[in-house]
């Protein structure tokens, strides 16, 4: 690896240690991850490989999956690729998006049919039961190769303990709970209070004089402070912590 990847692999690893929920585990994946197993669909599923207590999740850029249909045809996905990848003595599976035209199997025929691109899937193959745990990612930007494979190989031990500190932490916690000690700084208020009011980042650093790069990590760091997905839930999460004020007419 060169030096530029050594250090994304270190923050990469050190910033797994922060994840504790869902929401902390999608903006983990969606950074430096990004870098070696680059995609915009992340499946991760755990419980008895192939038994009826595997359980499968989504973590997308947006809400692409929201039909229940579609949802179970991933799981049927899923379950093949498992099976495959099983079958294969536990190694890193890789799906072309052209697999589907040429006749590749019912996996690449499925990623095709339900456009989910180019693929890659692994799993721990060290742990089973309510211990397992499988990733899929989907909708890479190119088919992935060797390299690939080498990352998910490497960096399998820090998704996969991750993904269970996730679980574990989230176990019988209810969901969206607000902090009593969330704080936001007073840039970070004037930077949701601007996303509640609907305008870009763009616009945020034109009103707030500041780079569009600039507002984006402002942004970024508010989503992890608040453990949100995304800049809608921040902002109702926000206005539910009376961090800032509702929109006005609202």
């Amino acid at each position: 690896m060169s030096p530029i990847e050594l250090e994304r692999l270190m923050i990469t690893i050190e910033s797994s240690q922060q994840v504790h929920r869902r929401s902390q585990y999608f903006l983990w994946s969606q950074g430096v991850l990004q870098s070696f197993l680059p995609h915009d669909l992340l499946i991760f599923g755990h419980g008895e490989y192939g038994g009826p207590g595997f359980h499968c999740e989504v973590l997308a850029r947006a809400n692409t999956l929201d039909d229940r249909a579609l949802h179970g045809e991933i799981d049927h996905l899923v379950e093949l690729m498992v099976d495959n990848w099983q079958n294969s003595g536990h190694v890193p599976r890789l799906y072309s998006a052209n697999d589907g035209e040429g006749g590749g199997g019912a996996i690449g025929e499925a990623l095709c049919r339900l456009g989910l691109g180019h693929a890659l899937a692994h799993g721990a193959k060290e742990f089973s039961g309510n211990s397992s745990g499988f990733f899929v990612f989907l909708r890479m930007p190119e088919a992935p190769g060797r390299r690939h494979a080498y990352f998910a190989e490497m960096l399998m031990p820090y998704l996969h303990t991750t993904l269970h500190r996730m679980l574990i932490s989230e176990k019988g916690s209810p969901e969206n709970r607000v902090r009593q000690n969330l704080k936001l700084s007073i840039r970070e208020a004037q930077v949701i209070s601007l996303v509640r009011d609907g305008k870009t980042n763009q616009q945020i650093g034109q009103v707030l004089e500041l780079s569009p790069l600039t507002v984006k990590n402002h942004v970024q760091n508010i989503l992890r402070k608040l453990d949100v997905a995304n800049r809608a839930q921040a902002v109702a999460k926000a206005v539910k912590a009376r961090l800032i004020g509702e929109q006005p007419g609202s």
